[in-house]
């Protein structure tokens, strides 16, 4: 469920909260929710925005309310309500959204996947799109490797220089298929879905789009069907993932 309780101004004030762990939420003048994050200190974070008016995430500076929780387990509370958002709305807040998915660089710059020590997969990512879209396909092994020895972090903060995405993949601690989904939410993949037989989250291999049934009012609705194959127990399904009027 999301942050509940107080609305509070976001100001000198925010300085006064308490010092531990929890997760919180900022919103615009209009009270629309724009970010959605963690901290291992709440006071000492917010003390960081205030002195510095947000220097290193422009987007945030449009807040003007916020709530908090404290947390002692906060990345997983994050995770819950990023994943709560996306199921509502489809994409992620708009300062957790990640920019420029695909700008791409030289391909001397880009992302290499290996297995492990020595064992390239001869998959390549050019830019954060790519990356996704690798992640979403390679052995989970090959993840493991690379988030254990921090090179999703690394190349993320130094090639694609993207600090806040950057942090946030750094402080992933899941193993297994765990670990690909929450690498997938943190990079806005709103598709992420439970399976129906195990309850391991899971991708989809292919979205399409069909026509629905019209409404007895006569309004036609369109799809969007997600085809899912777990990679734990191998049971297959579909989702809808979205409706529009046609």
């Amino acid at each position: 469920m999301p942050i509940s309780g107080k609305l509070y101004y976001w100001g000198d004030k925010a300085k006064l909260v308490p010092e531990e762990p929890g997760v919180y939420t900022f919103y615009k003048e209009d009270e629309d929710l724009i970010y959605i994050g963690e901290s291992s200190n709440l006071r000492e974070t917010f003390a960081q925005y205030l002195q510095t008016n947000f220097s290193e995430d422009p987007c945030k500076r449009e807040t003007k309310f916020y709530k908090r929780e404290f947390s002692p387990n906060q990345h997983d509370r994050l995770m819950e309500l990023l994943e709560e958002y996306q199921k509502m709305h489809d994409k992620l807040p708009d300062c957790n959204l990640v920019p420029e998915l695909d700008k791409e660089v030289a391909s001397e710059l880009g992302f290499h996947f290996y297995k492990g020590l020595n064992e390239p997969l001869q998959e390549i990512a050019l830019s954060l799109q790519g990356l996704k879209e690798k992640i979403r396909m390679v052995p989970v092994a090959s993840l493991e490797f690379h988030q254990r020895r921090g090179d999703f972090t690394n190349w993320i903060k130094v090639v694609m220089k993207n600090p806040q995405l950057a942090e946030a993949i750094q402080k992933v601690e899941k193993v297994g298929e765990d670990l690909r989904t929450e690498l997938l939410i943190l990079m806005g993949d709103s598709k992420v879905e439970k399976c129906p037989a195990c309850g391991v989250q899971t991708t989809p291999l292919k979205t399409w789009k069909m026509a629905g049934r019209p409404s007895k009012a006569g309004v036609r609705i369109q799809l969007t069907i997600g085809f899912y194959k777990c990679l734990s127990c191998n049971k297959s399904f579909r989702r809808v993932l979205a409706k529009e009027k046609i």
